[in-house]
């Protein structure tokens, strides 16, 4: 049966070719643009995830409040993650990266100047991951004077990642710093990315004063850690160490912790390492992909049912021979899923040849590949599913209700009710299309301005 039904489902497809050009087209294009803001969405809610530990590594900001202002500084005092390692036990690791300023680094003629390396504690790697594809992680920074590049600085110093494992480069100040591993670039969908880590030289916690800001700290508790806990942590290590200095200045300090993964989206911080995003956009983004689709689908629905006398006869001679009317609706929705299909495949089409230039309009870094990962997949599908059966569903019901007898002698007539439904579809299109070229003019504006 279901094969019967695809033939005759490709069958009308195929015989009025124009009609479902119109269809395949409207459809393609809702697709389309969906399908690249979803790849938008789907890239900015997985900033950071590619770490093990994601959803247990925390960034300790510093709120502060003087007598005539108040603000956030995304670091914090270079004693704060000692403190916290040694002496709080939930702490199972604390680290630190040590801004470096601009530096010239030379390996024989080659010479740059650097913005983007940093000094960090040697158990960085135990915290964050990154692909090694050159030495071994657990003991890459143990080493005064030891340093890892990423893949693109390498190749930029030695021609090739292969060949800089094991060789060394000198800073400004003349000094070798041996190269004791290489790792992939860090992927652009970080919250804080770099060019190069310097192991830290050991130096004693009191030769640091809690009084001066300067170094992005971050911490990892235990999985289902209750922060409730650790906010009491951090409360007394401002009692006990920041407060007996700020107190005389009438300055308040309080520590808050931003879990690594919501960096992107929800931090308000002015001086992050890296542009921040907007969770507001992710949800602005999500309801216009959903009108495109809606839009797409109200699209089929109307040009369905204006086609309905053309189709009536078909369905008339099939309820006269028996077919039931689940079967005719499964007929109408399976032509629609079809056209969908269709409309994805050359979705697919336009979103390899265009995402380069939407990689430029957005400022994102996506491949084709990203496409491939089972969530887009999925997604992909449960798209042509909505498109095709809610697309597809009033027309199969409408066209099913014909009542044969008035069919076969030509008495067909518009319905009421279909005629209503379509003037509601058609005024919901348009307001819909209205209220997004509305936004994108008021956007505009805003942009000139």
């Amino acid at each position: 049966m279901l094969k019967n039904i695809l033939k005759i489902a490709i069958r009308n497809i195929l015989k009025d070719k124009t009609y479902s050009l119109i269809n395949t087209l409207g459809l393609t294009i809702g697709i389309t643009c969906s399908l690249f803001l979803f790849l938008y969405i789907l890239d900015e809610l997985g900033y950071d995830r590619y770490h093990k530990n994601a959803d247990n590594i925390y960034r300790i900001v510093s709120n502060i409040k003087e007598p005539d202002d108040a603000f956030t500084w995304a670091v914090a005092q270079v004693p704060l993650a000692e403190e916290l390692r040694d002496n709080y036990p939930e702490v199972k690791n604390a680290v630190r990266f040590f801004g470096m300023p601009r530096s010239q680094y030379k390996n024989g003629d080659k010479q740059f100047y650097e913005s983007d390396f940093y000094q960090v504690d040697s158990t960085v790697f135990d915290m964050f991951t990154y692909e090694f594809i050159g030495g071994d992680p657990a003991t890459a920074l143990d080493k005064p004077s030891s340093i890892v590049l990423t893949e693109s600085i390498a190749t930029k110093y030695f021609g090739s990642a292969k060949e800089a494992k094991g060789q060394s480069i000198q800073n400004q100040q003349g000094d070798e710093l041996k190269i004791t591993g290489i790792i992939k670039d860090v992927p652009f969908n970080s919250h804080f990315r770099f060019d190069a880590l310097i192991s830290r030289p050991t130096t004693p916690l009191n030769q640091f004063s809690w009084g001066n800001f300067g170094v992005f700290t971050y911490i990892q508790l235990p999985v289902d850690y209750d922060l409730a806990k650790m906010d009491s942590s951090l409360a007394k290590v401002i009692k006990e160490k920041v407060n007996p200095i700020f107190d005389q200045y009438g300055i308040k300090i309080r520590y808050e912790m931003q879990r690594i993964t919501d960096i992107h989206l929800y931090s308000k911080i002015q001086d992050e390492a890296e542009e921040g995003g907007d969770i507001s956009y992710i949800y602005i983004f999500a309801a216009i992909a959903g009108f495109m689709l809606v839009i797409a689908c109200i699209n089929y629905m109307n040009l369905a049912t204006a086609r309905s006398t053309n189709r009536a006869k078909e369905v008339g001679v099939r309820k006269v021979m028996g077919s039931p009317r689940i079967q005719l609706v499964a007929q109408f929705i399976t032509e629609s899923v079809v056209i969908s299909m269709i409309a994805l495949v050359l979705s697919l089409i336009l979103v390899y040849l265009l995402l380069p230039a939407f990689n430029g309009l957005a400022n994102k870094h996506l491949s084709f590949s990203h496409v491939l990962q089972p969530l887009v997949i999925f997604s992909l599908l449960g798209m042509v599913l909505f498109a095709g059966v809610v697309g597809g569903s009033y027309p199969a019901l409408y066209l099913s209700g014909f009542n044969p007898v008035n069919v076969l002698k030509g008495k067909l007539a518009s319905r009421g009710g279909s005629v209503v439904f379509r003037k509601v579809l058609v005024v919901s299109q348009f307001a819909i299309s209205i209220f997004m070229l509305i936004c994108t003019l008021v956007v505009y504006d805003q942009l000139q301005f």
